[in-house]
């Protein structure tokens, strides 16, 4: 039974812009006035939209897909021009400005990952696909769990599980949208699969290999023959294992790829062995860093004047001293990498 339409008036100061999405809207964060407590607020301009019927729908996605992996919908609320969609605001941002400060172990990224998958499998048991999974869309909450949001690309799969989207985020694009707007799941698992590989690696990896293609027909290209991104190309301490898994889901044929989800995050749960090394380049070395317990390993990579290139590794128990273990010298860089993957795999 319906008692009546109210209209209620909402106070909020946007007090600082804090991201772009897309052309047409802009995040802020936010002061509500009734709640005295800091929001995140989502500003869309209603010109961007054909009809009003779409005004609210990213808000009604996101509030019938409640996940403890999802960035919830406080309420959704509009003036003359504009479309305002309050969240909570978490501080610590998202995995880009993460991985833009630092790089993450392999463990850190198969968590965060684990977590952000989670949250993806459930909007597909909802009938949703995101269509624009990536580390600014994934948020850290204060207790530094990976959440899935801005929903504003996704659409409900129709009976035979496919969408039709047009609209794709550029740096992240599958092989199939080169052919088709159909999409399916698979979609979500391929930039699933791109993103993983970014939080592996480090965005300036991602970046500098997109700055290899002169025009758009020769990213089309790499895209389509699967040599972007380069499946060969990872850091040296990432595991060959993890590697199988995410050039799984980056395979160019979507029936190569994880059949779902899940499928996804069950192989990432396998993933147990050197998984917990730190690294950290600098102008002149390169150095990784594990501690188990109270030891402390340092493996770290330099070349000298002559193009020397040397791998020292020392241990440090509690507070004492670090002693080298062991040190190797190579004149070919080759040598040296392969050497490098031995260390840090032992």
């Amino acid at each position: 039974m319906t008692i009546g339409l109210h209209t209620a008036e909402l106070n909020f100061e946007l007090t600082k812009e804090i991201g772009q999405e897309g052309r047409n809207s802009q995040v802020y964060t936010a002061h509500d006035k009734q709640l005295d407590k800091e929001i995140a607020v989502k500003k869309i301009e209603k010109k961007s939209m054909l009809h009003e019927d779409e005004y609210y729908e990213e808000s009604k996605k996101l509030s019938t897909s409640y996940h403890s992996n999802i960035v919830n919908v406080m309420y959704g609320c509009s003036d003359v021009d504009h479309i305002y969609i309050a969240m909570p605001f978490y501080k610590k941002g998202s995995l880009k400005s993460l991985i833009n400060k630092r790089f993450l172990t392999v463990r850190e990224s198969i968590r965060y990952s684990i977590q952000f998958l989670s949250g993806l499998h459930h909007i597909h048991s909802k009938g949703l696909i995101h269509c624009d999974i990536k580390p600014d869309n994934i948020l850290l909450s204060d207790s530094d769990e990976a959440l899935l949001s801005d929903f504003g690309l996704a659409k409900l799969m129709n009976e035979y599980g496919q969408i039709s989207q047009d609209r794709a985020y550029t740096k992240h694009l599958p092989p199939e949208t080169l052919t088709s707007n159909d999409k399916t799941i698979q979609y979500d698992i391929y930039l699933s699969g791109l993103t993983i590989y970014r939080l592996l690696n480090g965005d300036e990896h991602f970046n500098k290999q997109l700055e290899k293609f002169p025009t758009w027909v020769d990213y089309r290209e790499a895209i389509r023959t699967g040599s972007f991104p380069d499946r060969s190309s990872y850091l040296p301490h990432i595991p060959k294992k993890v590697q199988k898994i995410i050039n799984k889901a980056l395979s160019v044929n979507t029936e190569d790829r994880h059949r779902d989800v899940l499928n996804l995050i069950n192989e990432l749960s396998t993933v147990e062995k050197t998984i917990d090394w730190a690294y950290e380049p600098s102008n002149s070395t390169h150095k990784w860093t594990k501690c188990i317990g109270e030891t402390v390993t340092d493996v770290v990579v330099s070349r000298d004047e002559s193009g020397l290139y040397s791998i020292t590794t020392t241990k440090a128990k509690g507070t004492s001293l670090p002693r080298k273990v062991k040190a190797h010298c190579h004149t070919r860089l080759s040598d040296c990498k392969s050497e490098l993957k031995g260390v840090l795999e032992s």
